[in-house]
């Protein structure tokens, strides 16, 4: 014979799980939202673009982006990218910043974007990312820049999105966790 307080535990278990299988259900959909489909914006005039380190085709990107002249300055975070590019690559007048970010990290490179939009007077920057890290990079940028966040995002093979995923979920709750400020 079941008691009322087998009952009671019965049902506490039940609704434990059921909410703990709702709360696994938020956040996938919250970490495909902010990882496979975040906000990208459109390029349009700026006054820099600015290339975050890391995989995919970024490097390419932002350097057809400057071509086309939609900004006078490219400032390339090091980090996942074999060399800077130079003024003969760009074929314009456009100046050209590469750096290490301190520390090697998403919030290292906003950390650098804040300084030298202070330095330059940069209202309005185009950053260049993945998909994956489209969000979270707005996030740490938006902590250390006032000015206009534009983020253009390449595409990310297939192959690498289960480790992204899990990368990104775990360096978005850092940021939002541990490390809220810039």
């Amino acid at each position: 014979m079941i008691t009322d307080a087998q009952q009671a535990r019965s049902r506490w278990r039940r609704a434990l799980r059921s909410g703990a299988l709702c709360a696994a259900v938020l956040v996938a959909v919250l970490n495909m939202r902010m990882i496979v489909f975040p906000r990208i914006d459109k390029p349009r005039p700026v006054d820099a673009i600015f290339m975050l380190g890391g995989p995919g085709e970024r490097r390419d990107k932002a350097v057809e982006l400057a071509r086309s002249g939609i900004a006078p300055v490219l400032v390339v975070s090091m980090p996942g990218t074999w060399r800077c590019p130079d003024a003969a690559e760009i074929g314009r007048d456009i100046q050209v910043i590469c750096f290490w970010p301190d520390p090697v990290t998403t919030q290292g490179e906003a950390r650098e974007a804040g300084r030298l939009a202070r330095i330059h007077g940069w209202r309005s920057i185009l950053f260049v990312t993945d998909r994956s890290q489209d969000s979270r990079a707005r996030l740490r940028i938006e902590r250390c820049y006032d000015g206009e966040v534009l983020v253009d995002a390449v595409s990310t093979p297939w192959r690498q999105w289960p480790y992204l995923f899990a990368y990104q979920t775990a360096a978005s709750v850092k940021a939002f966790v541990w490390q809220r400020g810039c």
